[in-house]
């Protein structure tokens, strides 16, 4: 089974080019995810290690993330690792990469970009706060 499951931030905007010939041209996105990984280390300091994805989304989903997306925009996506290979000046290259069978984009409240991560529980009520107070509601009126 190849399944990869990721939830990190557009690093640039998604940059889209049509590959093909003739009436048979398709879209293709490539983009970078940056994939943060939170730990406690031995002495109990918290920490984070960030590792930078390479990724390619086709079809009109291509298109989609760079209408709707661009850098720094949270992401979740779905899809498959891909090796690509390739020579150049007679030496084998190669690069590992997520092939995106689709994606959401994620959506945060002003809150949550000064903070590191919070739980989704945490997150649904800041924004069911925040929707209440744009609304002229006080938090505990809000009937859920």
């Amino acid at each position: 089974m190849n399944v990869v499951v990721l939830k990190g931030n557009l690093t640039r905007d998604p940059e889209v080019r049509f590959v093909g010939s003739g009436d048979r041209k398709t879209s293709v996105a490539n983009f970078t995810l940056a994939v943060n990984r939170h730990f406690k280390r031995a002495d109990g300091s918290k920490d984070k290690e960030t590792t930078f994805v390479e990724c390619e989304l086709w079809d009109t989903a291509a298109e989609h993330l760079a209408e709707y997306c661009s850098k720094g925009d949270p992401l979740l996506i779905n899809g498959a690792l891909k090796l690509d290979t390739w020579e150049t000046d007679g030496k084998n290259r190669s690069k590992l990469k997520v092939r995106v069978n689709n994606f959401d984009r994620l959506y945060r409240s002003p809150n949550e970009s000064k903070q590191e991560e919070n739980s989704t529980a945490d997150t649904a009520v800041q924004t069911e706060a925040t929707v209440g107070a744009d609304a002229g509601v006080a938090g505990d009126d809000i009937p859920f």
